[in-house]
């Protein structure tokens, strides 16, 4: 990710207190009309109802991110490989963008993976930090970017995508309105296809301003400490878990 100049959320962080212990809600918008994330099982579902959701269960996953997937990565691989997947595939790099044009790009990275690896028919998508930081700052410069990237993943696959939290280092509200700009446009996604989801990192992580101080007490705009990633892990982690049981 791009480094900002300044401390975030200062006020926030004066109250800072060390947790003892931790506990992770499931927070993810469900897909479509959906009864839970990611199944159309709605309760009295008949044996088609049934049959389709199970043939929608996750059982290979591509998950491609930037820095913040990096941070998470290996509790997320732990995760993911203690379930029966098929497969599973964990891709984060720092600095990653969406675009094909990017130094380094989300969307290339998803065609490389699926000339290296196969198809998945689920992927995880944890991109548009750094597009944010690179100009992606309107609607429709957000919608364009992701249906740049969901134009790469496994025609029909399902998606989800974690959305953003970019906070602000100074007075400037830049980065948090294109945040929020970029979510909303994830959300309309997510309202009109029924293959679209969204991971709430936003809300987990805004009710969590002590994940963003760094060692020498300062902050950061982005990035978390090691309860942060835990946390953004198991958001991902469950996602996966509950798509993936019959």
């Amino acid at each position: 990710m791009n480094r900002l100049p300044a401390p975030r959320r200062l006020a926030a962080l004066t109250s800072f207190v060390v947790l003892c212990a931790l506990t992770v809600p499931f927070a993810a918008r469900a897909i479509g009309g959906d009864a839970t994330v990611g199944t159309i099982d709605q309760g009295g579902a008949g044996a088609t109802d049934q049959a389709v959701r199970i043939n929608r269960l996750c059982t290979r996953v591509w998950m491609i991110g930037d820095s913040l997937t990096v941070g998470s990565a290996p509790a997320i691989r732990s995760g993911l490989g203690r379930m029966a997947l098929e497969a599973e595939l964990v891709d984060g790099v720092n600095n990653r963008r969406i675009a094909a044009t990017a130094p380094i790009s989300g969307v290339l990275a998803a065609r490389s993976i699926r000339a290296a690896n196969g198809e998945a028919n689920c992927w995880v998508i944890a991109l548009g930090t750094n597009d944010i930081s690179n100009g992606v700052t309107t609607t429709t410069r957000a919608r364009a970017a992701v249906a740049e990237m969901l134009r790469e993943v496994t025609p029909d696959a399902r998606v989800w995508w974690v959305n953003l939290d970019f906070g602000s280092l100074d007075d400037s509200t830049l980065y948090p309105d294109a945040t929020r700009t970029f979510n909303a446009v994830l959300d309309e996604r997510a309202a009109s296809d029924p293959r679209f989801g969204v991971i709430d990192w936003y809300t987990l992580a805004e009710g969590h301003p002590e994940w963003f101080l760094k060692p020498d007490g300062t902050a950061d705009a982005v990035h978390v400490n090691a309860s942060g990633y835990a946390a953004r892990a198991a958001q991902v982690v469950e996602v996966i878990r509950r798509n993936s049981e019959r």
